[in-house]
């Protein structure tokens, strides 16, 4: 299954509808599947005392502005999800046609929100970071979840360090949680390599989805900006998913067509060591495991217990391969 690849600006945008655009612009052109954005009304995260209340204030955008990006997002074949903190931009996010929403980590105890999010939408996105798992499985319990819920793993440490990932989670939440996804949210330094790698390696633990922070470019140092890929690394990145995502192929242990092909080329059948009689019966002694140019059926004998003591139904040269029907 094609794993989801969501181009989250978050705050990126700094209240601003041009950078705003222009970051949805760039998320289009990297080939995201999907655009996620904090759609932030500031009395619905803190109070007005709270040290950044002015900050995220300053991040409230006229309603038109959201319905241009949804509608930019939406013309182009993508989806749209916002990050939600509250009934008005639950509302909102409703109104202008999203296709899901994100409850963070801010407001995973915020069963109200919850309840009516899943009203709402049938798809929700889930931040467990730094939520304990006892309240992860209070949640699941609790909670009547819609369709297509996906918990996220990972945090903003601005950026993560790679051995505070702890990918090997992903394995434990899918077992734990088989009948919601699990995603990674990853927050390591946008500039450096391991921006590429470590989806890769979550990619290989069975996630459905992978989110990773956009930006425009470095040196202009807009919000959000250390843990972002810059639009054509976005889009190298992109490319490099689609690029390996064939190799997780199937998870049944059924061999395939070309696998079976292998067997055959690379395999040892059973040959005689000397030249048998019709109506011998063979002796240990009398077989040995060699490769052979195999036949297109490759009906051949593999397994010594299968031919030992059996009589011989025709003559056999030395070196020439069992085949299946020859001994009874």
């Amino acid at each position: 299954m094609k794993t989801e690849i969501i181009a989250e600006i978050a705050q990126g945008y700094e209240g601003n509808p041009k950078l705003a655009e222009l970051l949805v612009k760039g998320a289009i052109i990297a080939n995201a599947d999907a655009v996620k954005i904090q759609l932030v009304f500031a009395d619905e995260l803190c109070v007005p005392t709270y040290p950044y209340y002015d900050l995220f204030k300053s991040l409230e955008m006229d309603n038109k502005v959201w319905a241009e990006l949804v509608n930019r997002v939406h013309t182009a074949g993508k989806r749209m999800y916002f990050d939600i903190y509250g009934e008005h931009s639950l509302a909102l996010a409703y109104e202008l046609g999203a296709d899901g929403v994100k409850i963070s980590t801010a407001d995973f105890y915020n069963i109200p929100l919850f309840k009516k999010a899943t009203t709402c939408f049938d798809t929700i996105l889930i931040s467990i970071g730094g939520i304990p798992i006892e309240d992860i499985d209070a949640m699941m319990h609790r909670c009547a979840l819609p369709k297509h819920v996906t918990l996220m793993h990972g945090f903003q440490a601005e950026p993560t360090s790679t051995e505070d990932n702890n990918l090997e989670r992903i394995s434990t939440l899918r077992a734990r949680f088989p009948d919601v996804g699990i995603g990674f949210m990853d927050h390591s330094k946008g500039s450096e390599q391991e921006a590429f790698h470590l989806p890769l390696v979550a990619l290989g633990l069975g996630v459905c989805c992978i989110e990773k922070h956009i930006t425009l470019d470095y040196s202009l140092e807009i919000e959000d900006y250390i843990s972002a890929l810059s639009v054509d690394r976005f889009g190298e990145f992109v490319k490099m998913i689609r690029a390996i995502e064939p190799a997780l192929g199937s998870s049944r242990l059924s061999l395939t067509d070309k696998e079976i092909e292998y067997k055959k080329r690379a395999g040892k059948v059973l040959v005689a060591t000397r030249l048998l009689a019709k109506g011998a019966c063979i002796a240990e002694s009398d077989i040995a495991m060699k490769r052979v140019e195999t036949t297109g059926s490759g009906n051949y004998y593999q397994q010594a217990a299968s031919v030992i003591g059996k009589i011989l139904l025709a003559p056999l040269e030395k070196n020439c391969p069992i085949e299946q029907g020859l001994v009874k």
